[in-house]
């Protein structure tokens, strides 16, 4: 099985890499890629960089160069939620993105169109979709694995698992009133930059598509931890979760 692996940053690959075989780096179509082997499975990553267009070319090239089978997605994000804690882990259900707003319209924060005609009465026919949802069974086994491996703890906290919906949006949310906000309109989990793209960007090439979230700022932007220290348990976290997976993900699709 071919594997794309996407994250938004190079710190954020550096635990994923570590896991594949001799991991060759290479460029194509004005990008970096890693490409190598885990268990049985071919792998290939790359750095997306923040936001929703760059996720999506990403996700193309990706799915276009190499022809992936799967595509997962992972990463730093701020909470939604209150429950969650700096180093909580989310595996996500579905994403939307939050900054598409056609409410003029009488859609729903979030909603896109699709197969859009001017009808004979003038009037513009569409089909509208919120939610993009990640693959069920990956996401199920995801979960399994993330509830059952021992996780690092940071700075002393043991990191909890959820899952649920998250939002993306071209905006980095950093203070309280838009993140209640956010939280009011969708009740999402968390909030990142790329996620939901990529998933529209799977489901439209009918691609598997997993997500797994590490928070990296409470909801109410309270919490005091260097980023790089957050980065180091996170990618851990995450890593040990996509290294079983990959093991385990045969005869699952």
């Amino acid at each position: 099985m071919k594997i794309g692996i996407i994250g938004a940053m190079d710190e954020e690959l550096v635990t994923i890499r570590q896991i594949i075989k001799e991991p060759q780096q290479f460029e194509k179509g004005s990008r970096i890629f890693w490409r190598g082997e885990s268990d049985t499975h071919e792998i290939y990553l790359t750095r997306c960089d923040p936001g929703k267009v760059n996720a999506v070319i990403a996700t193309q090239q990706m799915i276009d160069f190499f022809a992936v089978d799967v595509v997962f997605n992972m990463g730093s994000s701020g909470a939604g939620d209150s429950r969650l804690e700096v180093g909580d882990l989310v595996v996500a259900t579905e994403a939307i993105q939050h900054d598409f707003d056609l409410t003029a319209w009488g859609l729903k924060p979030g909603d896109l169109i699709f197969d859009v005609f001017t009808a004979s009465d003038g009037g513009l026919k569409f089909r509208a979709q919120q939610a993009f949802p990640t693959d069920p069974k990956l996401t199920g086994l995801a979960l399994e694995i993330a509830q059952n491996v021992p996780l690092t703890e940071l700075e002393g906290y043991s990191p909890k698992v959820y899952t649920g919906r998250i939002i993306s949006g071209d905006q980095f949310i950093n203070n309280r009133e838009k993140a209640q906000e956010l939280w009011e309109t969708h009740h999402a989990l968390c909030t990142d930059m790329e996620a939901a793209a990529i998933a529209h960007t799977c489901e439209i090439n009918r691609v598997p598509f997993l997500c797994i979230r590490a928070i990296s700022d409470k909801a109410d932007h309270s919490a005091n931890i260097s980023f790089t220290g957050f980065l180091v348990a996170a990618t851990a976290n995450y890593g040990k979760i996509f290294d079983l997976l990959i093991r385990r993900i045969d005869g699952v699709l």
